[in-house]
């Protein structure tokens, strides 16, 4: 079974900056300055590394916890339970993969899953590929991630029209940079991507080819910028949300052999009368530098295509702020 929030995770220096420097002044901010709690949902793990940090600006917490190999494959799902009550904070803990459960609407031991409100902070920690395949509950092999990322976001805009507010969310998404060549040959030929997609990747390919097959380990992060930014304007426009793209950040693991790829973005829904959501920053892809965790923290390490920009605003607040205007009014986001 996918190890994509199994209480195995151990943390690691270069996660922590990315969760310290980047997430928390971002979520502090919009805490503070909107006097919101958010309504996380993620895979914190029986330690609740990220939920303990951001505790004061947590208001309820949806986790999900995989099975453990030992006899009792509840002992994680329990333990994470334990851990919520003892920390105070209101939560439910579903047992099963994420994908499963939010598509199947139920965990593996019946508990009903389904969404009344609006999700505000969305924590997707993957340590594998994005189209990585689960175990799932018939024992068959699923790649179920895509489904259950449109599952999720249908789940919000319903959620939306319902009660009406909020009307914004935060994603964290975390992923291997790690793509099968063969599989993003074939996407980044498609003749349906975006026109931004197109020409960004052209460049790219004439200056870090793709191979004709193989893992990509590390190697190619422009080609999954590339892939999750097409795929995830394609998700947002028919819910009709609004986004603002931050800067991707790329790090490494427990060793150089797990080169992670980290993405946060701040959501919005449209209003009725729009005919099309909006995204910012323009030309992303090309304009925006990547960024990396080195030794002395943060910084630009461009990927190919990109035009470097030593001006680029490093902080995420900084960031932010720069589009506030479009996602808030007279003192409060709608």
């Amino acid at each position: 079974m996918s190890k994509l929030n199994s209480s195995s995770f151990q943390d690691n220096p270069n996660k922590k900056i990315v969760r310290e420097d980047w997430n928390t002044p971002f979520l502090r901010y919009i805490h503070d300055k909107y006097n919101i709690k958010y309504r996380y949902m993620g895979f914190p793990g029986t330690d609740l590394i990220d939920v303990r940090l951001w505790k004061d600006m947590i208001e309820e917490v949806i986790a999900f916890e995989l099975l453990s190999p030992e006899v009792d494959y509840r002992i994680w799902v329990k333990q994470l339970r334990l851990n919520l009550k003892k920390l105070g904070i209101q939560g439910v803990a579903y047992l099963g993969s994420f994908e499963e459960v939010v598509i199947l609407g139920k965990d593996y031991d019946g508990l009903p899953y389904k969404q009344n409100k609006v999700i505000t902070l969305y924590n997707l920690d993957f340590c594998n590929e994005i189209g990585s395949s689960i175990e799932t509950i018939d024992h068959r092999k699923k790649a179920l991630r895509y489904e259950a990322i449109r599952v999720i976001l249908r789940d919000q805009k319903r959620c939306f029209q319902k009660t009406g507010e909020p009307s914004y969310f935060i994603i964290l998404l975390t992923i291997r940079n790690q793509i099968d060549a063969g599989k993003i040959k074939k996407f980044l030929s498609s003749s349906n991507l975006l026109a931004e997609t197109s020409s960004y990747c052209s460049i790219c390919e004439s200056i870090n080819p793709i191979p004709e097959s193989g893992p990509l380990v590390g190697t190619h992060a422009w080609s999954l910028k590339a892939f999750l930014y097409d795929t995830l304007i394609g998700y947002f426009k028919n819910p009709n949300i609004s986004t603002l793209f931050f800067p991707v950040v790329k790090y490494y693991g427990r060793s150089r052999r797990s080169p992670m790829f980290h993405w946060m973005m701040f959501c919005k829904f449209g209003f009725e009368e729009s005919a099309n959501p909006n995204f910012f920053p323009a030309r992303y892809l090309e304009t925006i530098n990547s960024l990396c965790v080195d030794s002395s923290g943060i910084n630009i390490r461009c990927e190919p295509g990109e035009t470097e920009n030593n001006s680029q605003d490093l902080s995420p607040v900084g960031w932010f702020q720069q589009f506030e205007s479009f996602f808030s009014s007279n003192g409060r986001l709608v």
